[in-house]
């Protein structure tokens, strides 16, 4: 296993701050987890203040920081071995199924994605410096499950490492065989629904007239995918399809970030 310490890796390989740290088998994720750990690297660094690490108590984990839903604290300064959770995110708490109080990492779920932690936890006392680690696991739900994370030190005094702030974010996969199935349902269930022959239109406004008549099947459910895009929930993003013909659709792309368009394109389906 080649462990890194991020001085090192970042030479390697640019700006991402996860980019090295625990050399796991490296998995493509959506670019919002990216910027996730970015920022909160970033906060890192804003805390440092010319220190060798950042003060613990100048950590707010709970705050208005957009990451701290997927943040943990760990505390070290009882030792090494089982060390306290001082705080941990709602969403990783859901995602590792905790529903009570736990305050030690040997509470943790097995198999759970918090209990991953203990693959990496140690080693950024090793390396006395943030480290990133990316890699797949299956999860307690049995799904395959990429995750993606940053571990950045802290001090009570000023010199040791006692405290480690980390940020966890994670997408589950479907599997070839699952996805095949999930397809095959979908082509079944589109060729079986019946045809709905549009009615001729009167050209009362010349052709235009039909063409915007027809632009669009209007606001509705049409089709549930599994795409790997950048994109939070319940944000609306806009996707292109080609037609084959035979009622089957080819998804050729789709566009996040262009507000207008989005707009545009909500605002013509009502």
């Amino acid at each position: 296993m080649d462990i890194r310490g991020f001085d090192r890796a970042r030479a390697d390989r640019g700006d991402d701050p996860t980019e090295g740290g625990i050399g796991e088998a490296t998995k493509v994720i959506g670019g919002d987890e990216r910027r996730m750990h970015v920022r909160a690297y970033n906060h890192w660094v804003s805390l440092l203040k010319g220190g060798k690490y950042p003060a613990i108590t100048d950590l707010d984990p709970a705050g208005g920081m957009d990451f701290s839903g997927h943040g943990v604290l760990l505390d070290f300064t009882d030792g090494e071995d089982d060390p306290a959770i001082s705080f941990l995110g709602e969403a990783l708490r859901e995602e590792s199924g905790v529903d009570r109080a736990i305050t030690r990492i040997g509470e943790v779920p097995a198999r759970s994605l918090l209990s991953r932690l203990t693959d990496h936890y140690l080693q950024i006392i090793a390396n006395r410096a943030p480290i990133g680690f990316e890699a797949e696991f299956v999860g307690t739900r049995g799904h395959n499950t990429l995750y993606r994370g940053i571990l950045m030190p802290f001090t009570s005094n000023g010199e040791a490492i006692d405290f480690v702030y980390g940020v966890i974010n994670w997408k589950e996969i479907v599997g070839a065989t699952v996805q095949a199935q999930l397809d095959a349902e979908l082509a079944a269930a589109v060729r079986s629904a019946p045809r709905v022959e549009a009615s001729p239109a009167v050209w009362a406004d010349g052709p235009s007239a039909l063409r915007d008549d027809a632009a669009h099947v209007g606001r509705t459910s049409l089709a549930t995918l599994a795409l790997d895009m950048p994109a939070v929930a319940d944000q609306l993003v806009v996707l292109l399809a080609k037609a084959r013909g035979d009622g089957m659709f080819d998804v050729l792309g789709g566009i996040v970030d262009d507000d207008g368009l989005v707009a545009r394109v909500d605002s013509a389906l009502d």
